[in-house]
């Protein structure tokens, strides 16, 4: 009787620990998820970001046309943090990282509570890796969503430069583009991040970048631009671009490490401004806007090689252009 009565109390025994091993794991396992899921409950703070954001692995094959530098994740967690806690421009909106290299701001802003990221680049490798360093980060759960584009921005912005009027029908393989550009369909989101190249090896990159930029974005723009452009960046956002606002909310340290031929030191540090520009909204747009935007966008394509350079290189190359047509 007293066996029988022991066997009763360990099975009960063995049960209940059984049954609350079960209920821990459970909801350990459950608490990981929600944080992982929904990060916007609880946005994390810089430094656990930036720690989160260590794993992701830089580029393998860096293009020197291309201008690609890995965002860091020191730079990564300060824009993310002040674009989400800030001014609420991250959780539970769609958000566009434009140019997403190895995916540092895409993750980082799943991290801190996106609804859908969408990831841009031309790059196929940067695509494939960037594809790579999400799969680290599975377990978002299903509230979370991500997707990657290949595309090149500064090619679709210069295809703005077509004559619409052009009614050639030569059929030759090489004249392909003859169907209206103007009338490409600008993905929406609620958020563009994008730490586009600084312009140095293809000239006009970062302006593209930035008119591409206020055209998918509903609600802000969040850029990385060298701390001695931001006069000409402003007047871009403001008079070009016809941006509402574009003010500089952080200003950081971009530490470029040497990995390229033409690299002499180990490491070279840039100054660098975070802008948070806002463009027009549906209510500011107007069919004058439009035209407007459009004729920019055109102005933006013909110009687009001579965008950074000095005002005296412009005036001289104005001057040799009508000095060949007068000949």
């Amino acid at each position: 009787m007293l066996n029988a009565r022991a066997c009763l109390v360990t099975f009960v025994v063995v049960v209940v620990v059984v049954v609350v091993v079960v209920v821990v794991v459970v909801v350990v396992r459950f608490g990981i998820a929600r944080a992982q899921c929904a990060p916007h409950l609880s946005p994390m703070k810089p430094k656990q970001l930036e720690s989160e954001l260590q794993r992701i692995e830089d580029f393998r094959k860096p293009k020197q046309n291309l201008e690609q530098y890995a965002t860091t994740p020191l730079l990564a967690s300060r824009l993310l943090h002040c674009a989400s806690v800030e001014f609420d421009d991250i959780r539970n909106k769609t958000v566009i990282d434009l140019g997403c290299g190895t995916g540092v701001l895409s993750i980082g802003a799943q991290l801190m509570g996106a609804k859908v990221v969408i990831g841009f680049d031309c790059d196929r490798d940067a695509i494939e890796q960037c594809k790579e360093n999400m799969d680290l980060y599975d377990g978002f759960g299903s509230g979370c969503g991500s997707e990657l584009v290949m595309i090149d921005v500064v090619e679709l912005i210069k295809r703005y430069d077509c004559d619409d009027d052009d009614d050639d029908d030569d059929d030759d393989e090489n004249n392909n583009d003859s169907f209206e550009y103007v009338d490409y369909k600008w993905p929406k989101c609620d958020t563009v991040l994008t730490n586009p190249p600084f312009g140095t090896r293809r000239k006009g990159a970062d302006v593209a970048f930035l008119a591409a930029a206020c055209k998918m974005a509903k609600c802000a723009v969040y850029s990385f631009h060298k701390t001695s452009t931001r006069e000409y960046v402003r007047k871009v956002a403001l008079k070009k671009l016809r941006a509402k606002s574009a003010n500089v909310v952080a200003e950081l340290k971009y530490t470029l490490k040497n990995q390229y031929a033409h690299h002499r030191k180990d490491e070279v540090d840039v100054l660098v401004d975070v802008w948070r520009i806002e463009p027009l909204d549906d209510s500011d747009i107007t069919s004058n806007n439009v035209e407007e935007s459009e004729k920019l966008l055109k102005e933006l394509a013909k110009n687009i090689d001579e965008l950074q350079l000095s005002n005296r290189e412009r005036k001289d190359r104005a001057k040799l252009r009508e000095k060949n047509s007068t000949s």
